[in-house]
């Protein structure tokens, strides 16, 4: 289970515009509950030997007391709003070299320089995001690829409670030409990728995912009809 981070304090201040009628109840619609919360499960598929082969993360709203008492209702629709994750994760993560079928060959290399579970949680993200995509996502650095993704994160010194962080996405031929970069940059607590990325990976991964299949495109057909 994901402990979700702490809340900032919001207010609503009145909405302006028409219609009217909704502008005014609008604003008081957005604060959520003080009785529900979200809980989320990770789950994360392992092979016998004990190799990590992906992570499907479901999130559910419920009542607080339903989920501090263990309600069996709540319970039930995690495990099946989870079971249904788990199903697409075991069709996904079938041979490790995809049938292309036309599609370019795209090898996850790695994440260097990442804290915490960083070097692991980023790719199996980045992973997830793009297998939605029209691509044949590669794991095994011996099999056939068209394009190599890799990634290095440079995290700096904590100050005043902050540290900038620092992520650029690269994607190159199988031959070692560089086709570009994805560069991402924000300010996060002081401390926060030290353990567990979490959810953070899939919002780095989500925010990447545009840049890095611009770059895919660009160089898909110098490779794809070579392979």
């Amino acid at each position: 289970m994901l402990t979700l981070r702490d809340s900032a304090s919001v207010t609503i201040a009145p909405i302006e515009g028409t219609p009217r009628a909704t502008a005014e109840k609008l604003g008081p619609a957005m604060p959520p509950s003080g009785d529900k919360v979200a809980l989320v499960a990770v789950w994360e598929l392992r092979d016998p030997s004990g190799q990590s082969l992906g992570e499907r993360t479901e999130r559910l709203e419920g009542m607080a007391r339903d989920w501090e008492e263990g309600s069996a209702d709540a319970v039930a629709h995690l495990a099946a709003a989870s079971a249904d994750r788990l199903a697409a994760l075991l069709q996904d993560d079938a041979p490790a070299e995809a049938e292309a079928g036309g599609h370019p060959r795209l090898l996850i290399s790695g994440v260097e320089g990442a804290p915490g579970d960083g070097r692991e949680s980023l790719p199996r993200a980045i992973t997830e995001i793009l297998k939605r995509q029209d691509l044949a996502i590669v794991t095994d650095p011996e099999a056939k690829a068209d394009l190599v993704l890799d990634a290095d994160v440079v995290v700096a010194n904590p100050k005043a409670g902050k540290q900038n962080v620092k992520i650029v996405w690269r994607v190159r031929r199988k031959d070692g030409a560089e086709i570009g970069t994805v560069g991402q940059e924000n300010d996060v607590p002081a401390g926060l990728l030290d353990g567990a990325w979490g959810d953070v990976a899939y919002v780095v991964a989500v925010s990447a995912q545009d840049g890095i299949m611009q770059l895919v495109a660009r160089g898909a057909p110098l490779s794809t009809g070579n392979s």
